[in-house]
């Protein structure tokens, strides 16, 4: 049911007379309205009094709208149960009409009626017969603007904090042999074939995060196993990161505050301090301390229009030097994608890049035009031939030579042949591979070994 049709419902099927009338008076709407359903539906989107109704709701009634913000559909009245505190103990026995009939009259009474939330009921199904079970609830998109902050006590102080901006770091440089990667394969960090992979795959700048927070989240699963019971609730590191992404600049929260609005996305009680000094740990927060408190916020990510020369160090014709602890992630995996690399030996975690003609010709027009490419063209001399047989080559049918191309019919030989070959090979169209010529030996071997025979057709050079 969408927000025109909630509407409409509400004022003409649901809503009693003494419902209208509240709605009316709380948003400041004309007298007229309550008399016209009607016109009380055509004024009800409007902002006239939205704002000083909200401010009229408690932090957990506030939190709750927040959470609503965030769902993508409309909710039912389980959404709703945080509002009871015997809500936990009444979800083991009774009818869900019986267990959740004093948070609808609460819903109703306090938002509803207040004027901020839109109120309809669902059609009958197969799974939600009662009329309790069908009830729907939605928070009209057009009012998030007007919802007081989630944090109540934020505080705006100078100064950035401290932040472990090395955790995700010191996991990348076990790709150079500094350190011992206990990860197990999946999140395994290598330079195989000439690239750095995570996981077996080219290296991208999310798999860093999502790492980070499987990571973070495997100290909280503990709390979050006892909250599955619960409706419409949000892990606390994911709930955390929802919560602190709402802060203006420069402000700054303590762990007192964030314990309301992390019960509400929650389902229950998170000690926020624990789970703020957890997030810390893994790179995820700023922190510093004022007032006798700790203070927390979002930690900064590395600015990806950092000056390339800030990481980047060229090192003559062998290539350019990449230092890991500086690098934005983002443009390491666009380094990854247009160039082969390998580790530098040394006290600095250094990664050397040469430029790959493949890769670079595969990259868009877009990618090469990066900033991060014009310094690369006025600084490497071997980026900048590399960048300039690209751009002649662009757009043109090329005739590439010692290259050799291979008709396979079986899906699990070619998947074989693209594995073993790695960068080397590339597909043309469902049943033909192309790789160099001097592989030919190595695909040979895989053939015969998968149970194959080889046909030559055409004049290899020797």
């Amino acid at each position: 049911m969408n927000q025109t049709e909630m509407l409409h419902q509400m004022f003409h099927d649901v809503l009693a007379e003494a419902d209208v009338r509240a709605i009316c008076k709380n948003r400041g709407l004309p007298n007229q309205a309550a008399s016209s359903r009607s016109m009380l539906e055509a004024l009800f989107l409007s902002d006239q009094g939205v704002a000083d109704a909200m401010r009229r709701l408690d932090r957990t009634e506030i939190a709750l709208l927040h959470l609503l913000r965030a769902q993508d559909k409309p909710v039912d009245i389980a959404f709703f149960s945080r509002l009871d505190p015997r809500q936990t103990e009444r979800r083991s026995y009774g009818t869900f009409s019986q267990r959740y009939q004093e948070v609808f009259t609460r819903v109703k009474d306090r938002l509803v009626r207040a004027g901020v939330l839109l109120l309809a009921l669902g059609r009958e199904s197969s799974t939600k017969t009662t009329k309790m079970e069908r009830w729907q609830f939605a928070l009209p998109v057009q009012w998030a603007r007007h919802l007081p902050p989630l944090i109540e006590s934020a505080k705006r102080l100078s100064g950035e904090g401290d932040w472990r901006a090395d955790v995700a770091r010191e996991k990348l440089k076990t790709a150079l042999g500094e350190g011992a990667d206990r990860e197990t394969k999946n999140d395994a960090v290598e330079i195989v074939d000439g690239e750095l992979r995570w996981g077996g795959q080219p290296f991208q700048a999310d798999r860093v995060v999502k790492w980070q927070k499987l990571q973070w989240q495997a100290e909280t699963r503990p709390a979050e196993i006892q909250k599955q019971a619960a409706p419409y609730t949000w892990p606390p590191a994911e709930a955390l990161l929802r919560i602190l992404a709402g802060l203006d600049a420069e402000l700054w929260t303590d762990a007192d505050a964030l314990a309301v609005p992390l019960e509400s996305f929650c389902g229950s009680r998170v000690e926020a301090g624990t789970l703020c000094e957890s997030a810390w740990r893994w790179g995820f927060l700023a922190r510093q301390e004022a007032e006798g408190r700790t203070w927390y916020r979002l930690a900064p990510s590395a600015a990806a229009d950092t000056p390339p020369d800030r990481y980047l160090t060229v090192r003559g014709d062998e290539g350019v030097a990449v230092n890991l602890d500086a690098v934005p992630f983002e443009v390491l995996e666009t380094l990854v994608r247009t160039s082969d690399q390998r580790a530098v030996p040394g006290k600095l975690p250094l990664l050397l890049v040469t430029p790959n003609l493949v890769k670079l010709g595969r990259a868009t027009d877009a990618v090469v035009a990066l900033p991060l490419f014009d310094w690369l063209r006025k600084n490497a001399k071997a980026f900048h031939q590399a960048l300039e047989t690209v751009r002649q080559r662009r757009g043109k049918t090329i005739l590439h030579e010692n290259l050799s191309v291979a008709r396979v019919r079986d899906l699990s030989l070619k998947v074989a042949l693209e594995k073993a070959l790695g960068g080397q090979v590339v597909s043309l169209g469902e049943e033909f591979l192309a790789f160099p010529a001097d592989e030919i030996a190595g695909v040979r071997r895989i053939v015969a070994q998968m149970g194959h025979v080889v046909k030559e057709v055409g004049h290899r050079k020797p």
